[in-house]
């Protein structure tokens, strides 16, 4: 397989689980939280949510780090 067709699996991979950890965190991570009848549960709850989609921000902007770096794109911020 040539070079391309690795990164591009790679990063079809990599945006396929980008969103099934999106889907886990809204779908099931917070509302498991809300669902616990805790004095604390809302705000946990957005916490748990900010900082996950914050982790995933981190992981799509890695992903395209090693992306253009594996495709040899020069780019700015590298």
């Amino acid at each position: 397989m040539g070079r391309e067709v690795k990164v591009a699996l790679g990063a079809a991979a990599g945006i396929a689980a980008l969103v099934i950890g999106f889907i886990v965190l809204i779908r099931f991570a917070v509302p498991l939280i809300l669902e616990a009848h805790f004095a604390g549960s809302l705000i946990t709850a957005s916490v748990v949510g900010i900082a996950g989609i914050l982790v995933l921000c981190w992981a799509a902007r890695r992903l395209f780090v090693w992306a253009s770096r594996a495709l040899g794109v020069s780019g700015g911020d590298q």
